[in-house]
């Protein structure tokens, strides 16, 4: 949890340093792709995250990785390694990537569904939605055969479950009541 704190503290200095230099985007595309980056490779994960390598020597892994890269963005990571918080640079990028939707009024939603959605469907949510909440959408539709039928949507922190198997839970809870 406090780990989760810092992580916040850090990515609203970071989208605050970015906002102000006019380099939401680049900062944000650049960390998106250095945690990427350390997702797909486990020896600069491990460099990263060693605390027996200096952060001198981390600063230079990075100055060599990120060449050419958004300034504030490197700025960032330099801190983070100076600050010996390198571990916290996924849930930065997490903390940062939510900060930009919310300025840019998005929300994401995740749609769970039994079967494959056609396009036409996912269309007429993403309207309704959008009507709703009157914010643009990034929408990620999954398929998962344990609902049986129907939907659940995910709206940033709101779950509706509308599945066949939810139903059947509230119909077996009444029919128990009763």
């Amino acid at each position: 949890m406090a780990d989760s704190r810092i992580a916040n503290v850090y990515a609203r200095a970071l989208f605050a340093a970015a906002e102000d230099a006019g380099t939401l985007g680049a900062t944000g595309a650049d960390l998106a792709a250095f945690v990427d980056a350390m997702r797909g490779s486990r020896d600069l994960t491990a460099v990263l995250y060693n605390p027996k390598i200096s952060s001198l020597k981390k600063k230079q892994i990075v100055a060599e990785l990120t060449e050419g890269g958004d300034r504030i963005f490197v700025n960032g990571l330099n801190l983070l390694i100076d600050k010996r918080h390198a571990d916290l640079i996924p849930d930065v990028q997490e903390g940062f990537a939510r900060l930009l939707r919310e300025a840019n009024k998005v929300v994401e939603v995740e749609i769970v569904s039994a079967v494959e959605l056609p396009e036409e469907t996912r269309a007429k949510i993403r309207r309704r939605i959008e009507e709703a909440t009157r914010k643009k959408i990034e929408m990620n539709a999954t398929v998962s055969k344990d609902i049986v039928g129907g939907l659940i949507l995910r709206i940033g922190d709101v779950i509706v479950d509308g599945s066949l198997k939810a139903k059947l839970a509230q119909l077996r809870a009444r029919l128990v009541q009763a």
